[in-house]
């Protein structure tokens, strides 16, 4: 107990609310698992809520199929929705989901009931949809509905570390790709080895998927030049639209160069696909979102040909899951190049001497980005293997300055044509190396494909509680003010804009370390989210610093628990 309220003593003076995690810990005893089951309690002068009347069943459905896939919207304030399909069911806190990894042609029978914050569920509103294959017309089409994804005759995954994979998606996303990174703020880019080559009239990028989630951005890049990441700034005469999504879920569309947004894009729907198109015209660029234009620019490009990037990105310290149904070309008819094997990159590492030659390769690129560290002449040579060769802009005009990325090109010697390449710079300057790979092309077709599991699981977790003190009218207490001995109020929400979240089994409420309240949220089956006001008669206790935590438990045992604390000031 002593221990608790010394550390309640560093806490009060800050403002906010502090969410804790368990990260577990090898050296600590085995704590037995946390209950999925919760009994209702409160202490002396608390007072906790109960279930009122049922929540209003959802109205206005709407379900549409597409391949492999059924997508739901509906109308309903209530704080989360379940949604029943076959013998599957999740929790959604948005009136939207998507139904992935279905089969084509078989109807599908969906059931929504709204949720309230203990549990409580509506009557069903009732749907339903078939799934269909897209067969729209395309000169270039992958729909990564294939066993292993993606085939790396067609893509290259793009990325500064280790910390980022394009793999099948697993679960109910097995008919699409999943970009999985904890990059952060670092773009993960998925490079087609297809040319990106200009009609005569209209071109276009499709792309369809769930990203960006809530708090990142997809970038759709068209470079006229062997470019494999998305950095800052954008090379010259390049096509950028960025989609980001904030915390609140609200989108934002920019367009480079010269884009103007010219309608508000609707807020994302979290796990629903979205379909994005970049479309050329001999009048300028416009981006189109489920088929109407929300940004546009007169920029004519004078390229014929140029490389196609998609890339996620999410906030700094958080990580993504992007799923990808489709990406697409409406251009002139272009085929990839053959493609060898990827080799290992090694930079400012010795000359290789047990490298081993690859067969059947007739050439070699290597793909480099740099970022000088002051102003210096741009760096002209790279030795690959130990041989001097020449570098260049991948895009002409791409400006060489400290601090800003660079992406260069050079053509690899045969003595280069091997599973591991050494790359050293020839300059005596401090530059950083912030993207290498290497493309090789062969004369003979070698089937690749990339077997593995998103880093990033799609299984639901628990929402974190945000806990605030209100005083004895319901009205927020300025954050680190000290108030007055007596009646207050503890508001605690639970939300997530997450594609689907983990069932609540409730909270507990401990002040200074006591059990003072225990609240149960599943009179008819887990809740999802919520919010819910306590009323605690502070009267009785010290002056000084305190604090009240609340920690929620879910109804499935594998999903950890989640913290959230606040501290508070009272009066002498």
């Amino acid at each position: 107990m002593k221990r608790v309220v010394l550390v309640v003593a560093g806490l009060a003076l800050v403002a906010g609310v502090i969410v804790l995690r368990d990260t577990g810990g090898s050296d600590l005893p085995t704590a037995p698992p946390p209950p999925t089951k919760l009994k209702a309690y409160s202490g002396e002068q608390v007072l906790v809520p109960g279930p009122q009347g049922r929540p209003a069943t959802p109205s206005k459905v709407v379900a549409s199929g597409g391949n492999h896939k059924v997508q739901l919207s509906w109308t309903g304030d209530a704080p989360a929705f379940e949604v029943r399909w076959g013998e599957s069911s999740k929790l959604v806190t948005r009136p939207g989901t998507q139904l992935n990894g279905l089969e084509n042609g078989r109807e599908q029978q969906v059931e929504i009931r709204a949720v309230d914050a203990f549990g409580q569920r509506s009557e069903p509103a009732r749907a339903k949809a078939t799934p269909n294959a897209d067969n729209a017309p395309y000169t270039f089409a992958d729909r990564f509905d294939g066993a292993d994804e993606p085939d790396l005759q067609r893509w290259r995954l793009s990325k500064r570390t280790d910390c980022a994979r394009a793999t099948s998606g697993d679960g109910e996303d097995h008919d699409r790709l999943v970009i999985s990174s904890s990059c952060g703020t670092r773009a993960v880019t998925l490079r087609s080895r297809t040319p990106f080559v200009r009609g005569d009239g209209e071109s276009r990028l499709v792309v369809e998927t769930d990203a960006p989630s809530t708090g990142g951005k997809l970038l759709l890049d068209l470079v006229p030049g062997p470019v494999s990441v998305q950095g800052e700034p954008v090379p010259p005469n390049t096509v950028r639209a960025t989609v980001s999504t904030d915390n609140s879920g609200n989108s934002i569309v920019e367009l480079v160069p010269d884009g103007t947004a010219v309608k508000p894009v609707p807020a994302a729907v979290p796990g629903v696909t979205v379909r994005w198109e970049v479309v050329l015209t001999p009048q300028g660029v416009q981006v189109e979102r489920n088929g109407e234009v929300v940004a546009t620019s007169p920029f004519v490009p004078q390229w014929r040909e140029a490389t196609a990037l998609v890339g996620v990105a999410a906030l700094a310290g958080d990580r993504v899951r992007a799923g990808i149904d489709l990406i697409g070309y409406r251009t002139a008819k272009a085929d990839a190049p053959l493609a060898g094997p990827t080799p290992q990159v090694r930079v400012d590492g010795p000359a290789s001497t047990g490298a081993q030659p690859i067969a059947d390769v007739t050439a070699g690129q290597l793909r480099i980005a740099l970022i000088p560290s002051r102003e210096s002449p741009p760096v002209t040579a790279v030795k690959v293997n130990g041989i001097e060769v020449p570098l260049r802009p991948a895009v002409e005009g791409t400006p060489w300055k400290p601090g800003a990325e660079y992406p260069a090109v050079a053509d690899l010697p045969k003595e280069a044509f091997t599973d591991n390449v050494n790359v050293q710079l020839v300059t005596q300057e401090r530059i950083q190396v912030t993207h290498t790979d290497v493309e090789l092309t062969g004369s003979k077709p070698i089937a690749q494909r990339v077997a593995g599991t998103p880093l990033v699981d799609a299984e639901p977790t628990l929402a974190d509680p945000i806990p605030e003190i209100l005083d004895a009218s319901g009205q927020p207490i300025e954050n680190g003010a000290a108030f007055n001995r007596g009646r207050v109020v503890l508001e605690v929400r639970i939300n997530a804009l997450d594609a689907a979240v983990a069932g609540l089994a409730g909270f507990e409420i401990r002040l200074d370390g006591n059990h003072v309240a225990t609240v149960p949220t599943t009179a008819d089956g887990p809740a999802a989210a919520g919010r819910w006001r306590i009323s605690l008669n502070t009267g009785a206790m010290s002056a000084g610093a305190h604090a009240i935590e609340v920690k929620a438990f879910s109804t499935e045992s594998d999903v950890h628990p989640e913290t959230g604390y606040v501290p508070f000031l009272l009066k002498p």
